[in-house]
């Protein structure tokens, strides 16, 4: 059997292209909305997450130099302490840089996949029923 067999078989009275169209496009539009929506949390919840990891990371850095500075002002010479200690502190400061660059990394990938959803949306938005069954 042939396309055009099939075409003939297919019984579309009253069937309304136009409505269609319409509901494929409130369609798609509630789609998009819910992947921006969804990008946007997800961006929230990154910053959330780096925000913490920074936080904790700092408050172990502060505990580390505290540290380092009773060893200087304390009495006798730890060396092989004070070199740990500002080993752990160079850890730390390396962990800083290494999340503020992953959060940065994940922030431009969730803005660029925000920007993709939000120039789909208005694609959705712009063409209407009417400028696509000029085309038909």
């Amino acid at each position: 059997m042939e396309y055009r067999d099939y075409w003939e078989d297919l019984d579309l009275q009253g069937f309304d292209v136009e409505e269609f169209l319409r509901q494929e496009q409130v369609s798609e539009r509630e789609r998009l909305e819910q992947e921006r929506e969804k990008v946007e949390a997800l961006l929230e919840e990154r910053e959330e997450i780096h925000s913490e990891v920074v936080e904790e990371l700092e408050s172990k850095l502060d505990w580390y130099v505290e540290r380092l500075e009773e060893a200087y002002r304390g009495f006798g010479e730890d060396r092989e302490e004070k070199r740990r200690l500002k080993s752990r502190i160079e850890e730390f400061y390396s962990e800083l840089r290494s999340e503020r660059r992953q959060q940065w990394r994940d922030r431009i990938e969730l803005e660029m996949e925000l920007r993709e959803v939000e120039s789909a949306l208005e694609e959705v938005e712009d063409d209407s029923v009417e400028s696509i069954l000029s085309l038909l």
